[in-house]
């Protein structure tokens, strides 16, 4: 499982050089998108280790905690980022034309 949503996201965040531009992606709406079926996808994965280590299926706690912890990680970078967008609009919403 790749960090997928989580590096595009922190460039779009803290406008780092590495940032690709949204539009060379297919556009600022596909990237959200695609971040956060990523985000539910690591979500799934941790879901599915938990459920794996509680019936005995699997015997590592330790890849278990790696994959919750990526999930928890990448959630709650896609709700900075959602902060931050909120921010953006209603700063705009309350400039004067």
């Amino acid at each position: 499982m790749s960090v997928g949503p989580i590096k595009p996201l922190v460039g779009m965040v803290t406008g780092t050089p590495g940032f690709q531009d949204p539009k060379a992606q297919g556009g600022f709406a596909d990237t959200l998108k695609q971040a956060v079926n990523e985000v539910e996808q690591m979500h799934q994965t941790a879901e599915n280790s938990v459920q794996d280590l509680a019936t005995g299926s699997r015997k590592t706690l330790h890849q278990t905690m790696i994959d919750v912890e990526k999930a928890d990680i990448a959630f709650r970078m896609l709700m900075g980022v959602r902060g931050k967008m909120i921010g953006a609009y209603q700063e705009i919403w309350r400039m004067n034309f």
